[in-house]
């Protein structure tokens, strides 16, 4: 059975992961860019935030990992298209 000392563990242990947590996402939020954080939470759920460039969270919301993994999938995706537009562009520069 559960008692004070168990919750108070488990309180203690997400304090801590929600610090781990918020240093993670200050080392990823980049000046000028959005950037959006996905943290897995089992279930098949996953709490998505957005974070402006400013590093205020302007959107939180609870997604299926499907939905999560289809938006990483298309960043991905996107990111890379970007990556060769750009080394194109650099290519024509050259020339």
């Amino acid at each position: 059975m559960s008692g004070k000392k168990s919750v108070d563990k488990v309180a203690k242990g997400l304090g801590s992961l929600i610090d781990d947590f918020t240093a993670a996402v200050k080392e990823i939020v980049n000046a000028g860019e959005e950037t959006v954080v996905h943290l897995a939470v089992g279930s098949g759920r996953a709490i998505t935030a957005v974070v402006n460039a400013a590093g205020e969270v302007t959107k939180v919301g609870v997604e299926t990992v499907s939905n999560v993994a289809g938006s990483v999938a298309s960043g991905v995706t996107k990111a890379i298209g970007l990556d060769k537009k750009n080394e194109e562009n650099e290519e024509n520069k050259e020339e």
